[in-house]
């Protein structure tokens, strides 16, 4: 809890710092762009620099996914592709051991940049996944949703995609991405971890895992939500590996404990919270199909 607050506080100060220099564009929220210059790498398959932050200008270079790049600075140029609305960078590279300067969209580079060796993990907002129901007063309502992808580039060359939708909600204000050893999972290289979550009380924190195959695959794991407000209710889930205490030979334990706020005060001058629910379920890792299943009671 104190690493998250620190951080929540982090990208605050970030953010108040910025806002006078930067444009606000809320589909880009996620991508965390809030110091002086910041290294990221290209995001999209295939990305054309320009010389000046229009699509009119003719392309003077072309970066891959997995290139490195400083973002130097945020335009008040915008562009729309793919129902999201962001801004051109000013961005730097090295190509051929000469350094370049020019012009990209922003949702054609990485949000977190991660790497182990010389395995890059490169994600961010493809497009929109928005849904649309019929709500209780029979009109068509929609629901915003973020496509997010995650590639794995090896020596310039993307050797797996796996991908999930997250909500375009207040869980959206920022995001983050870590990746772990196999955790003890059989032919499991990396598991890998999107966070996305926000600057709030009350706000769920949800967490998308990966495992990164030795055969090179990438495999959707099942996620887990955490909520925390203010004293009053707590929803917790955690995962169990098996190199961890407690855990089994290729199974993920996940377990889930719900607490809210009674009407008694302890010492501390804290209400005193009550486990209204737990949870408990383990999940079966098969190793040689490359498929993680839900243990049958």
């Amino acid at each position: 809890m104190k690493k998250l607050l620190f951080l929540l506080f982090f990208i605050s100060v970030g953010k108040l710092a910025f806002a006078q220099q930067e444009p606000y564009f809320p589909d880009m929220r996620v991508w965390g762009l809030s110091l002086d210059s910041y290294a990221r790498y290209i995001f999209s398959d295939t990305a054309f620099i320009r010389a000046m932050p229009s699509t009119k200008q003719a392309a003077v270079d072309t970066l891959f996914a997995g290139d490195n790049i400083t973002v130097t600075d945020v335009t008040d140029k915008q562009l729309t592709i793919r129902g999201i609305t962001g801004p051109w960078l000013r961005i730097s590279y090295d190509k051929y051991g000469e350094q370049r300067t020019g012009y990209v969209w922003q949702g054609l580079i990485s949000c977190t940049p991660m790497r182990r060796g010389d395995i890059k993990f490169i994600y961010g907002v493809e497009r929109r996944a928005d849904s649309t129901f019929i709500n209780a007063s029979k009109a068509k309502d929609t629901i915003p949703r973020f496509f997010i992808r995650l590639k794995v580039v090896q020596n310039g060359a993307i050797i797996a995609k796996s991908s999930v939708i997250t909500p375009d909600d207040e869980s959206a204000g920022y995001c983050t991405g870590k990746v772990m050893s196999g955790m003890g999972l059989t032919n499991v290289q990396q598991i890998v971890v999107l966070t996305f979550s926000g600057e709030a009380c009350g706000i769920p924190t949800y967490d998308y895992y990966f495992a990164f195959t030795k055969d090179s695959q990438l495999v959707r794991f099942p996620d887990k939500t955490n909520i925390g407000d203010a004293d009053a209710y707590y929803h917790s889930e955690e995962f169990t590996f098996p190199n961890e205490k407690g855990g089994q030979p290729d199974m993920v334990i996940w377990n889930m404990q719900t607490e809210e706020a009674t009407d008694k005060v302890g010492k501390d001058g804290l209400y005193i919270l009550k486990t209204t629910e737990k949870g408990k379920v383990t999940y079966i890792w098969d190793p040689e199909n490359k498929r993680i299943t839900k243990q049958k009671k």
